[in-house]
């Protein structure tokens, strides 16, 4: 995997390229394309396809907020579940219209979503092996407690994911505030446009601008770089395909599955020693986060069996 020093363009192609900081962390990972797999192009595009249809078929059913919002100004659905936002427990994302939840089992039911996502969730793992690894040990808990919870894809370890459907998908500058601040999101794009003209994707504080072609995927820190991408030209398509996961559903686990109410209420010691041990823990996040040169060592110490 090669690593790349920031830079005024970056590339994003079947060669995937890690972006490390100045302690030689990994913070971005462009994946780019599965390497030798001639089917991906026809891949992403059975993927664009069904969004276009999913647009369409519940075009008149979207609410302004599905339409309008700090990310751009194009349709959205959701799916997956999350925590935060009112309820006190983790729950499914979202009500949604009678044609809104059939459009959606349709692009989860879409064989070419599910490679896109078993991807994402693959890069993931290969390129910051121990935040895949808090995904997997948290979620995996949260989920076997509460099975009325729907993850997307079976393939994936990601608990939520946006069908962004265009057909101009031109994403405003944000951070996603709500995400887990040491986590990737994953995020893969489609449609029909020429990527060294548009729809080039930005890393604001990296100063990067990255050519990010149609059936690629990045994956970012999203809560803590500013990112989004650039206009395409007239006539052409773009959507694209986020997997992430709530900041909210980590702090659940670290609770012992309750809320931070009722851990103040039924445990004040743990409560203290969670404030107490705040910049501890902000430092143990970032150690997630894989050296470059340590990368293979990560793989070798994930993988290895469990002592008693």
């Amino acid at each position: 995997m090669p690593c790349t020093p920031p830079s005024a363009l970056t590339v994003l192609s079947s060669e995937s390229k890690a972006i490390i900081d100045h302690a030689g962390r990994i913070i971005v990972y462009l994946a780019g394309q599965p390497s030798g797999d001639a089917s991906w192009d026809a891949c992403a595009s059975e993927a664009s396809r069904t969004l276009t249809k999913a647009g369409d078929d519940c075009a008149r059913d979207f609410k302004k907020k599905q339409k309008q919002h700090q990310r751009g100004h194009y349709p959205i659905l959701q799916t997956g579940y999350q925590h935060g936002g009112g309820p006190t427990e983790p729950y499914n994302v979202g009500k949604k219209t009678v044609k809104q939840e059939k459009a959606l089992q349709m692009l989860k039911s879409c064989k070419a979503f599910s490679r896109i996502a078993g991807f994402g969730s693959s890069a993931l793992q290969m390129a910051a092996p121990r935040v895949f690894e808090r995904y997997r040990e948290a979620l995996g808990k949260i989920e076997a407690a509460n099975p009325h919870l729907t993850k997307p894809f079976a393939n994936s370890v990601y608990p939520t994911a946006t069908f962004n459907l265009g057909p101009r998908t031109i994403t405003l500058p944000h951070r996603d505030g709500q995400n887990v601040p040491y986590g990737w999101c994953a995020v893969t794009a489609l449609g029909n446009y020429d990527p060294e003209k548009g729809g080039h994707i930005y890393l604001w504080e990296l100063k990067m601008v990255i050519e990010f072609p149609p059936g690629s995927t990045i994956l970012l820190p999203s809560a803590l770089i500013t990112h989004g991408n650039t206009p395409i030209q007239p006539g052409e398509t773009r959507q694209s395909f986020t997997q992430y996961c709530a900041g909210s559903l980590m702090r659940w686990d670290a609770y012992g599955h309750r809320s931070a109410g009722a851990l103040a209420s039924e445990d004040p010691g743990l409560a203290r020693f969670l404030k107490d041990t705040a910049e501890q823990r902000r430092l143990a996040a970032a150690a997630l986060f894989s050296k470059h040169s340590n990368l293979a060592d990560d793989h070798a110490e994930l993988a290895a069996p469990s002592r008693p």
